[in-house]
């Protein structure tokens, strides 16, 4: 877009502010009502793709059905023909702010104050938001701007989705940020308000200790860290009942985090008091459980389209702590009873009279004396005409007679049986690292393979956008070898950047 530019004829584009995997962010000027406004630009490369397009539509309708200081004002939305094409647009408040982002990236750490104050000043919007049943699914720093008082505003709810729709919105994508997404995001469950809870509770921590909980440069390990993993404690400045805040927001399970983002707000703004809150008491959760009770590994099948990945739920029906501990075991000898002796020996005898029952001794004897006729009959029977009967009666026979025959082997009827089970279908598993996203998924998904899943990750890149920067396979096969299709291929990209059209 060029500076000075008009679109719908009366906001002008002044100065790039911000750009982002979607578009571009100006100062500019409404000329009707003569006041300054910022204005979201989705990139001219997706204005012509419908996904993209109807994704900021999502947008704008997220925001305009919300109001509240802390969310980021919506004036106006449309679209429009240009040289470049279809032009599409957000009018929307500027904010005379900072990201937190660009704060933590200049600063390092904050004040356990000025994390309390931006944590519930975003807690107080994302219950504004919850209370209508929209998730924003997309918290992390770059999404919050702090103003001149140090309040936070949340901004792009571009992947934000009503309570009903929240989980993976489309095939084989984990919606949000990997360095900031909750357990049930990465395991593709049903998401409530409580996944905004926990990323925010991730920035809380991003800001007390000067980096995320999990932040790896790989991606699998930051998303074991999420499913699985301890926090480290925060730094020891940081008072007891600010990190309680922080350790209940990151619970795994989300029933066991604050029942709601206001009641979070409120415990952030008396526990963040003066920057001490020592005198502050901290409301357990209704069911007391650490804050890092690990989530069963594994995938299981359930919430989402079959081509996508899930990984493996775990029942919280029933929590740890909650589950009664069997009694005590008594002394050996208390819990001997003198009928013992006699009760075991009962049972000796009549196991002893089943098995004469069953073995017949005598009947054997009568057999082996009638002559050797009925064991060469029995000895040239095919093993198809064998009943198990049969077969042991054959074995004891040449033993009695001093020759040596065979048990029936059960290798080949096994060998018949694994053969007539169909093999799982193949193909040759391709290196899709460098491919265009979608490219890559459609390749995948044209060879056979339906179970992909795509992260976003946080972070820089020096190659082009939108590209395939990782693949991984969980199971046989390899790149270039014959892998099962049933297999779990995992894609990482990076899309929070310009022009990513993909």
């Amino acid at each position: 877009m060029e500076l000075g530019a008009l679109i719908a004829g009366r906001y002008r584009v002044e100065e790039r502010l911000a750009a982002g995997g979607m578009g571009e962010v100006w100062r500019g000027t409404d000329m009707r009502l003569n006041r300054t406004v910022a204005i979201k630009l989705l990139h001219s490369g997706l204005s012509s793709n419908d996904r993209f397009r109807a994704r900021f539509h999502q947008e704008a309708q997220a925001v305009a059905a919300l109001q509240s200081p802390g969310i980021v004002g919506l004036y106006d939305y449309g679209e429009e023909d240009s040289r470049e094409g279809v032009v599409s647009y957000l009018i929307m408040e500027l904010v005379r702010g900072r990201s937190l982002a660009d704060i933590i990236s200049e600063r390092g750490r904050l004040s356990p104050a000025e994390t309390m104050k931006i944590v519930a000043t975003a807690a107080e919007a994302l219950d504004v938001a919850h209370q209508a049943n929209i998730i924003h699914r997309d918290i992390k720093p770059a999404n919050l701007l702090v103003d001149e008082t140090g309040a936070a505003k949340i901004v792009d709810f571009g992947i934000a989705a009503g309570a009903a729709q929240a989980g993976l919105t489309e095939t084989g994508t984990v919606m949000g940020t990997l360095a900031y997404a909750s357990p049930e995001q990465l395991q593709g469950s049903q998401l409530t308000g409580a996944t905004d809870i926990y990323s925010l509770g991730i920035v809380a921590y991003h800001c007390l200790a000067g980096r995320p909980p999990f932040s790896s440069a790989e991606p699998t390990a930051a998303i074991t860290g999420h499913l699985t993993g301890t926090p480290a404690p925060l730094p020891p400045d940081v008072p007891a009942p600010i990190a309680q805040i922080v350790m209940r927001c990151l619970v795994k399970d989300p029933r066991q985090r604050f029942g709601s983002a206001g009641e979070l707000a409120q415990v952030c703004r008396s526990g963040g008091a003066g920057g001490t809150g020592g005198t502050t008491a901290i409301l357990p959760p209704a069911n007391p459980s650490p804050a890092t009770r690990p989530i069963a590994g594994g995938m299981a099948p359930g919430m989402a389209p079959a081509s996508t990945q899930i990984m493996g739920q775990n029942d919280y029906s029933s929590p740890p702590n909650e589950r009664p501990l069997p009694p005590p075991r008594e002394p050996e000898e208390s819990r001997r009873s003198p009928a013992v002796p006699l009760v075991l020996t009962l049972v000796g005898v009549l196991i002893l009279v089943v098995a004469l029952m069953i073995w017949r001794p005598w009947e054997k004897a009568e057999d082996t004396q009638a002559g050797g006729n009925d064991l060469a009959t029995t000895a040239e029977a095919s093993p198809s005409d064998e009943g198990e009967d049969e077969g042991e009666e054959t074995t004891e026979d040449s033993e009695d007679e001093g020759q040596e025959e065979p048990e029936p082997s059960t290798a080949e009827e096994t060998t018949e049986e694994e053969s007539e089970e169909p093999e799982t279908p193949t193909a040759v598993l391709p290196d899709v690292i460098g491919y265009d996203l979608q490219d890559a998924v459609d390749e995948l998904h044209g060879l056979g393979f339906t179970d992909v899943t795509v992260y976003f990750v946080d972070g820089e890149t020096d190659g082009e956008l939108c590209l395939v920067t990782q693949q991984e396979l969980s199971g046989e096969g390899g790149v270039g070898e014959e892998t099962p299709l049933d297999s779990a291929i995992q894609l990482y990209y990076y899309p929070d950047e310009a022009n990513c059209n993909a």
